[in-house]
């Protein structure tokens, strides 16, 4: 991961320059940032967008046409949206498996209730001896994202969603092969716990750096009077900022309270979040509301516990 810039001095030159600055990064691609865009910013107003509008929202990031383009034609080939001619307008559809995708992906990046675990897990079996490699790795692919991990050879396992949600995954990826799920417990979790073999699992240590790193570029920001930021420059911060929170959330596995470190910093990531998302979404929103063309509102409901 290439060495962040720092915040302080980004944040000198102004939030236009800092997230320019952060998008010519390598680790940053425009596909991904483009997912964002749809899932944060365009999905909870409508479900369709002109490539023109999608051109606008791009411009913040330094994104050519040409990249926008490329970006979204393999997110046609993913199935995440649909592509149509207006006459000579282009218009482009979030499909039901990006609803579906994203309506998941928000429970995971703007909520963080995790008290209440029963102490169960429930799991899908993929190492079975009718199951080709590359049938289950794509299987396994779509179930990290969902906050499955492994606990052993195979077996893909979540404390948080339900054997029902688990048949809804399943039926997006439509499996040649059915796929042996269940609900159970392990025994002495306190003694796995004091053995590491959560932190192992979870990959603790990791999602921790990255955490600790977000809160590096971030925290600065919050000295900063972002409710006066120029719109656009709010909506690209907003952007930018969810994009990292979203990728350390979504890459990591769903963990319980019972079974994170004491004072994880996770929390505390959770919190800067929470706060530079309230206080930049206002101003956002103008932005945002006269590209899509719609009233766009200054909050948004049920994200960071507005």
């Amino acid at each position: 991961m290439p060495d962040p810039v720092p915040a302080a001095d980004l944040r000198g030159r102004g939030i236009a320059a800092a997230v320019r600055q952060r998008s010519e990064q390598p680790d940053i691609s425009a596909r991904s940032v483009l997912v964002t865009v749809l899932g944060d910013s365009v999905l909870p107003v409508t479900r369709t967008l002109w490539l023109s509008s999608l051109f606008e929202l791009a411009t913040p990031f330094g994104f050519s046409e040409r990249l926008v383009r490329t970006s979204m034609f393999r997110l046609v080939s993913e199935g995440w949206v649909s592509n149509e001619r207006v006459g000579r307008r282009s218009r482009y559809s979030l499909t039901p498996l990006a609803v579906r995708e994203s309506t998941d992906a928000d429970r995971r990046i703007y909520a963080d209730d995790r008290s209440g675990w029963d102490g169960s897990w429930t799991f899908a079996v993929l190492d079975t001896a009718s199951m080709p490699a590359p049938e289950r790795h794509r299987i396994a692919r779509h179930l990290r994202w969902h906050g499955f991990v492994a606990l052993g050879r195979g077996l893909l396992a979540s404390p948080s969603v339900t054997v029902p949600s688990l048949r809804e995954l399943l039926h997006l990826v439509e499996p040649a092969e059915s796929v042996p799920i269940g609900r159970a417990e392990l025994d002495d979790l306190d003694g796995l716990v004091e053995a590491g073999f959560f932190a192992d699992a979870f990959r603790t240590d990791a999602t921790e750096t990255a955490y600790r790193e977000f809160l590096v570029r971030y925290e600065p920001w919050q000295s900063h009077d972002l409710g006066t930021a120029a719109p656009l420059d709010a909506y690209a911060m907003r952007t930018m900022m969810v994009h990292e929170f979203r990728r350390i959330r979504l890459r990591a596995a769903d963990m319980p309270q019972e079974l994170l470190p004491p004072d994880w910093v996770g929390k505390a990531a959770f919190n800067l979040a929470a706060d530079l998302y309230r206080r930049l979404s206002p101003p956002a929103a103008r932005a945002l509301g006269e590209i899509l063309e719609v009233d766009y509102p200054a909050t948004m409901p049920r994200r960071f516990g507005e």
